[in-house]
């Protein structure tokens, strides 16, 4: 909101500013050092503390170019890190029973991750399910767990980078959003019936994306 009104302001002529480099390479900086520091912070699994880490990194890169202590593009190192980071996660999150499929159906499992890196996955849970992990860089990821059994108490890690996750539930869980949002969002669209007794809880953060629980 208050950028906004900044912008306003500059266009209507109200107040003027002659160094919107610093003012934006200052802003973008400290939205990816919030970011990163929030994922590793938030974090539970190597798997997202490495994106935490690559976060502050480009937040660092771009405030020490901003302020011309370095002199190194951050677009040079965006994408390579990017890959780089991107092999590590799926190198720890994903085992011999990874799948690449679009559509993957999980029978019985207790706890799963799914990890979608420029594609997307729609996965279905049936059985039990203690809680797993959600990634999305990239891409999208639809968790449809209406036809398992869920544990009270069981915790979905959530982290989405430029993407979006879903993430379906029965009508017999209640679910509790402790996700935060930087520079995105997450909506809790879920209707449980008067006779939930359980509970489901999801944490992690969406930066530049989000997340939708129905």
């Amino acid at each position: 909101m208050a950028l906004g009104g900044i912008l306003l302001l500059r266009n209507l002529g109200i107040i003027t500013f002659d160094n919107w480099h610093l003012f934006w390479g200052t802003f973008w900086a400290g939205a990816f050092l919030l970011a990163g520091l929030s994922v590793l912070v938030s974090a539970r699994k190597p798997a997202a503390w490495i994106w935490g880490l690559l976060l502050v990194a480009i937040g660092a890169s771009i405030g020490l170019n901003t302020y011309n202590v370095i002199s190194i593009s951050m677009w040079e190192l965006f994408w390579p890190a990017m890959l780089i980071a991107g092999g590590l996660m799926l190198a720890l999150s994903i085992g011999p029973g990874g799948s690449w499929r679009l559509k993957k159906p999980v029978t019985g499992g207790s706890n799963t991750e799914q990890v979608a890196i420029f594609y997307s996955e729609e996965s279905r849970v049936t059985g039990d399910y203690s809680g797993g992990s959600v990634t999305v860089i990239f891409g999208s990821v639809d968790l449809d767990l209406r036809q398992a059994k869920i544990t009270d108490g069981a915790v979905i890690d959530i982290f989405t980078l430029c993407g979006g996750a879903s993430v379906r539930l029965p009508d017999d869980v209640t679910a509790e959003n402790q996700v935060r949002g930087i520079l995105g969002g997450s909506e809790n669209k879920t209707a449980p019936s008067s006779s939930a007794t359980k509970t489901i809880y999801l944490r992690g953060a969406c930066v530049l994306g989000g997340l939708e629980i129905k």
